[in-house]
């Protein structure tokens, strides 16, 4: 197995283009397409860094008498089938507990009915709660509602995910909207855990279910942000992103409190979509090295 073949190999393992590559490496993309071409070899001052990059030996990387199964073994392999397994095993208990959770609430709804009324003083309305809505308001327990359908989620996610990876690994195109997804979803969970804190403020209680549908996710997806961050390999750029992504969120932060106090409304979702689309279409490409879509 030659240089090149083992190089092509281990960047499309790793999910990576030629020039997010190169970048890593310091060296230009066109030197990274004569590398996989076979025209050429790294120098030795790249080579060591490429084989510590991709975790493998120099060695291993020069000799064209070891194949791809002499740095990933059948050790590894079965490793990685048992962690898989792990995942699989962990998140089907996760969601078959939630659904669990959900499906007790729903019968105690049927067992002991309930009705939740509201009548704020000075309102010109009342509402009226049945069903299940209307137990968990009595009993205070959306937030338990809004956990077992998060963790139902996480633990369907943890079933696919071995799946998820190796698609993910096959499609560069998939790999940046999955960055883009937890971005875009942070910009709307922000506004609308907002929206429901002004209107809480306003004495309308009704909204603190959704505000728990809204403040759950909202964790989730700036955890998925953070989690995207550790991808990038390079401790120097991964710092870098990091305090500007951190500034980002303090941006969207700074918005929704806007929001929630003083109650701007369409100005707060107009801000948070302008904010968001300039963090995606001019931050990231040219401060971060992320672009998203399709690579020409």
């Amino acid at each position: 197995m030659t240089f090149s073949e083992k190089l092509i190999r281990l960047r499309k393992r790793e999910g990576l283009s030629q020039e997010a590559l190169a970048e890593a490496l310091g060296v230009s993309r066109q030197a990274v397409s004569r590398w996989e071409q076979g025209t050429a070899l790294p120098d030795g001052a790249k080579l060591l860094p490429c084989a510590r990059y991709f975790g493998v030996s120099v060695d291993w990387l020069l000799d064209e008498t070891q194949g791809w199964e002499a740095q990933a073994g059948p050790a590894p392999a079965a490793a990685g089938k048992a962690r898989s397994l792990a995942w699989i095993i962990g998140g089907g208990a996760l969601a078959g507990l939630s659904l669990l959770g959900l499906l007790l609430m729903g019968i105690l709804s049927s067992v002991f009915p309930a009705v939740y009324t509201e009548a704020p003083l000075g309102a010109a309305w009342v509402r009226s709660y049945a069903g299940l809505s209307g137990f968990l308001k009595v009993h205070r327990l959306e937030w338990l509602f809004a956990l077992c359908l998060v963790t139902a989620a996480v633990g369907l996610w943890m079933i696919l995910r071995s799946r998820l990876r190796r698609a993910v690994e096959k499609n560069p195109v998939l790999q940046s909207n999955l960055t883009l997804l937890p971005i875009a979803a942070q910009a709307g969970l922000v506004y609308s855990t907002a929206q429901c804190l002004w209107w809480m403020r306003q004495g309308r209680e009704d909204y603190r279910g959704a505000l728990w549908f809204s403040l759950v996710p909202l964790v989730l997806a700036s955890a998925w942000m953070a989690r995207n961050l550790l991808r990038e390999k390079d401790p120097v750029r991964r710092r870098k992103n990091g305090w500007i992504e951190l500034g980002y969120c303090m941006g969207q932060l700074c918005i929704g409190l806007l929001t929630a106090d003083g109650g701007i409304g369409l100005v707060g979702l107009a801000l948070n979509l302008i904010l968001c689309l300039f963090y995606v279409q001019w931050v990231n490409p040219r401060y971060m090295g992320r672009r998203f879509g399709r690579k020409k």
